[in-house]
């Protein structure tokens, strides 16, 4: 799951009753944390023995644990299912040409892209909301209490942190072609083919398809894993 549908699931689903920005913050960490520190990740079980003295430490620990108990029950549903296989069917009719494509790999990808698109294209708001909470929250004491977590330093963090803030980048889903631009660099960072040319062409007609797709489905792909979250106590 991606940025925006995190957002929405954190605070509008579970409602928390008045969720502070570290909160937010949190909700977003695990998928901003590798770009800092390559494979090092927030696993439940370190997050949750680490204490949380402060609200804003308590808030930050919550934001997390949302986040990764979302990924997996998201990741698990028959909706999530359901879209991956439907985009499959949509990447396999592009009929790319020379390059390696790996089907399941973009397919995952790009349900999660395409249903925060959906949502930033129904609501611009998620968008502010999400941004305005982030920048309000110490990016230093989101630092030191996850280099506590994970037992190490984490001099790029703070960096990582201030340039996403500052690129507002979740606003470029409101368009495909950048949804297009945005998978492709994904595909580079995970060592696969990028697309150019014809094949870019191509992805963009795919993601438009694939947006149209998942509106239809978004209803389903949150609302069973927000169901999931709220069973387990979430």
């Amino acid at each position: 799951m991606n940025f925006l549908a995190h957002h929405v699931l954190a605070t509008r689903v579970l409602a928390p009753a008045d969720p502070l920005p570290p909160y937010v913050v949190g909700s977003a960490l695990p998928d901003l944390l590798p770009l800092a520190a390559g494979r090092v990740r927030l696993r439940p079980a370190l997050v949750e023995r680490q204490p949380a003295p402060t609200a804003e430490e308590a808030a930050l620990r919550a934001g997390v644990l949302v986040h990764l108990a979302t990924d997996a029950a998201f990741h698990k549903t028959p909706a999530f299912a359901g879209a991956q296989a439907e985009v499959g069917r949509l990447l396999d009719q592009a009929a790319f040409q020379g390059i390696r494509v790996r089907r399941f790999f973009l397919a995952h990808i790009l349900v999660e892209l395409a249903l925060d698109a959906v949502i930033l294209r129904s609501d611009p708001t998620v968008a502010d909301d999400f941004y305005t909470s982030f920048a309000a929250a110490d990016r230093a004491h989101v630092t030191r209490w996850t280099e506590t977590v994970v037992g190490q330093p984490l001099p790029d963090l703070p960096a990582v942190l201030t340039r996403f803030a500052r690129s507002r980048y979740l606003y470029s889903y409101g368009e495909d072609e950048d949804v297009a631009t945005g998978l492709s660099r994904l595909c580079a960072r995970a060592r696969q083919d990028t697309f150019q040319g014809e094949n870019y062409a191509r992805l963009v007609a795919v993601v438009g398809r694939t947006v149209a797709a998942v509106a239809r489905q978004a209803e389903a792909l949150l609302g069973e894993t927000g169901a999931v979250l709220s069973v387990s106590g979430q």
